[in-house]
Order: structure tokens, then C-alpha cells, then sequence
């Protein structure tokens, strides 16, 4: 006779988790991702960059650039940060579509022209890498004005 209340709050319980979890998906406002692939002229090694923003309540942008071998899908550069050779926060919203600018050099050589901190905007540092993790790509980085 105890377990019928016990099934009935399990129940409540679980249905009142349902209901939240729910309501929180829907209302809550999703990052839009943009997914950019560089392939290196021997074709053996692929840069991929990935692009973080939202919008409301508070704003934000994000650029990530990732070095791992052209075999491995895109996705791979976002699930692990130890391919990533450059973190930092976006340019410019009228620019933000040709920066961080990816080019291989050569087989082995990648350069990251990304954006320089604007005052009030990007206040963030940006991280960067000057060796994938193979220790084969070496990356230069060019800060633009």
C-alpha cells in the first residue's frame, strides 16, 4: 500500500522535469555556428574554423581555428580543443565573414590573418598556437589593423 504514493510523486516529479526541460529548449536562445574547411595543397591536413555567436541578453562572438589531419570530419576540430591552434573573439560584425583568414603557405606552413582588439569591442586576447598538435604545420599569425 506505501508504493502507490511513492509512484505517484515519481511520476509528478518526472513529468514536472519533462515540462521544464522542455520550456527551457524552447526558450532558450541557441549559439549559430559557421564551420569554414581549408584543405593544405597536398591535401594531407585540413584547417578548420569554427564561429561561435548569439545574440540576446548579452551578445557574443567567438573564432576558433583548428589544425588535424584531412581524413577527420569538421565536427572533430569542435569536440577536441587539442587540435586548436587559435582561439579568440570575432572582428567586426562587417567583417566577420573573411576573418579570421585561413592560408597554407605550403604542406606544412598556415597563416591566420585574424583582427587586432578593438576598443569596446573585442576586449578578449587572442590564444594562439604556433605548432599543431602532429608537430608537423607550423602557424604563423599576421594581425591586421
Amino acid at each position: 500500500m506505501k508504493a502507490k504514493p511513492f509512484f505517484i510523486v515519481f511520476f509528478a516529479v518526472a513529468v514536472l522535469l519533462g515540462a521544464l526541460s522542455f520550456y527551457m529548449g524552447a526558450t532558450i536562445e541557441k549559439a549559430d555556428k559557421a564551420v569554414t574547411s581549408v584543405v593544405s595543397p597536398d591535401n594531407k591536413f585540413r584547417a578548420v574554423r569554427i564561429t561561435l555567436s548569439g545574440g540576446e541578453p548579452s551578445p557574443f562572438c567567438f573564432d576558433s581555428v583548428s589544425v588535424l589531419l584531412a581524413v577527420y570530419p569538421d565536427g572533430f576540430a569542435e569536440r577536441n580543443k587539442a587540435y586548436e591552434v587559435f582561439s579568440g573573439p570575432c572582428d567586426t560584425p562587417e567583417k566577420r565573414a573573411t576573418s579570421p583568414k585561413i592560408e597554407w603557405l605550403s604542406n606544412t606552413a598556415l597563416q591566420i590573418t585574424y583582427a587586432a582588439k578593438a576598443e569596446g569591442f573585442n576586449e578578449k586576447k587572442a590564444v594562439k598556437k604556433h605548432l599543431d598538435v602532429t608537430k608537423t604545420v607550423r602557424v604563423t599569425f599576421v594581425e591586421k589593423n
